[in-house]
C-alpha cells in the first residue's frame, strides 16, 4: 500500500487510521466554528498519542 500524500501534516509512515481520524477531525472542527483552536490541539494530540504505540515498538 502507498501511504503517500501531499499532505504535509502526516509523515509517509503514519498510521492510515490515524490519518483518517485526524482528517475527520479536521472536518469536524471547519464545521464547527465553536470549536477553539486549542480544543482542536487537544483533541489532535489524543489521537497521536493513541497511536503512538506504533513508533515505541521495542523490536530489536
Amino acid at each position: 500500500m502507498d501511504h503517500s500524500d501531499n499532505q504535509l501534516d502526516f509523515a509517509p509512515d503514519d498510521d492510515l487510521s490515524m490519518q483518517q481520524e485526524i482528517m475527520l477531525l479536521k472536518m469536524k472542527a471547519f464545521h464547527n466554528s465553536s470549536m477553539t483552536e486549542k480544543e482542536y490541539d487537544m483533541l489532535e494530540k489524543e489521537i497521536r498519542e493513541k497511536y503512538s504505540y506504533k513508533n515505541s515498538s521495542d523490536d530489536y
